[in-house]
């Protein structure tokens, strides 16, 4: 089975590490250590016209929560436009309301923008309590794919947890399964939960 090894980047010289050492997908940010927050442009641009693996970019405006106010939400859709305009092939986004559930209107209007781009949704899915739930509401939404550990932790210590989205999720939405993954240990978490994407900074080795 073909395993989907995305490469979490924080800059262009490590995304082009990642290709050289055989990522399949980059997920292309900045400031890593706050979790990633969308890049400069200028690295958004070098990056497609360099590379020759698909390219997702985080459109995140800071660090910290996933509670945005309007303004945050109108320089996401603004980065949308700008990443679509460059020609990436996809964004990865995210939304919570203070309780933690998924804020709807602001993912229907960033999947309003992102319309003919893949659509990942990020890690704020991991501070949802009724994950089955918020897996059907983000299919609604438009949403292609979701990158999970499946709870707190590491991936590895989500096993049971990973291996129920991909049964519930079937073949509606992808589970794309992160956080702790690297070259050595993706394929044991593969192998026990049916996971078909694995993500990470280290997924194809030191960058």
């Amino acid at each position: 089975m073909k395993v989907l090894k995305e490469a979490c980047v924080g800059s262009f010289l490590e995304a082009k590490k990642a290709c050289q050492l055989g990522a399949d997908r980059i997920e292309l940010c900045d400031n890593l250590k706050e979790g990633g927050t969308t890049p400069s442009f200028g690295t958004i641009k070098m990056a497609k016209e360099v590379l020759n693996i698909p390219i997702f970019t985080i459109i995140r405006p800071r660090g910290g929560d996933f509670v945005y106010s309007k303004e945050e939400v109108k320089i996401m859709e603004m980065d949308i436009e700008i990443c679509k305009a460059l020609g990436v092939d996809g964004v990865v986004i995210g939304a919570l309301t203070p309780e933690n559930t998924i804020d709807q209107d602001t993912i229907k209007r960033l999947v309003d923008k992102a319309k003919g781009l893949n659509i990942t949704f990020h890690m704020a899915f991991d501070y949802i309590e009724d994950k089955k739930a918020a897996l059907d509401r983000l299919i609604e939404l438009g949403i292609h794919r979701v990158l999970t550990k499946g709870g707190p932790k590491s991936a590895i210590h989500n096993l049971n947890t990973l291996k129920e989205l991909v049964q519930y999720g079937k073949n509606r939405i992808t589970i794309l399964a992160g956080g702790g993954i690297t070259r050595y240990n993706y394929m044991d978490i593969v192998n026990k939960t049916g996971v078909k994407e694995v993500h990470g900074t280290k997924i194809v080795g030191d960058l």
